[in-house]
């Protein structure tokens, strides 16, 4: 007698569906965030705010263009290459933004607080929607903590 061999789970791989919305994603984060930050320096009546939201919106495309590729890359690769790479761009964004609010401060004279606020707040809002679309992107099933304690990752 034979026994049954049972399925081995397949590991989790970011689909093909996160090429086609994560420029949207993007795209529309960007514009709500810049949004909102025009709205908040308009309704502030601060014009020396303009020069840092340009920096600041000028530093959330480069980060955006830099995650953009990184995540792209993981198109189709298993979750923990996924993870990893995730865990890289929080990283670059975070050096992208450290080193644009260095030079906006010290080289451009910008104000420095408000420019801090809008290089943080296009670094958690592209944070928050990369994230999004990279879970929901997963597919297959879920590891969850007990299939890591037993060793069960597939």
């Amino acid at each position: 007698m034979s026994e049954p061999t049972t399925a081995k789970p397949q590991t989790p791989t970011v689909s093909p569906q996160l090429i086609r919305q994560l420029p949207v994603a993007i795209v529309v984060t960007l514009l709500v965030v810049a949004a909102v930050f025009a709205a908040v320096v308009l309704l502030a009546h601060r014009s020396d705010w303009w020069p840092a939201y340009g920096f600041a919106t000028a530093a959330g495309l480069i980060c955006a263009i830099v995650s953009g590729m990184i995540i792209l890359s993981s198109a189709g690769k298993p979750a923990d290459y996924v993870v990893t790479m995730m865990m890289l761009l929080a990283g670059v964004r975070v050096g992208i933004s450290v080193i644009g609010l260095i030079v906006g401060v010290k080289v451009l004279a910008l104000p420095p607080v408000i420019t801090a606020m809008m290089i943080c707040g296009y670094y958690a809002a592209m944070l928050i929607v990369e994230s999004l679309l990279v879970r929901r992107a997963l597919n297959g099933p879920a590891t969850t903590s007990t299939d890591t304690l037993r060793g069960n990752q597939g």
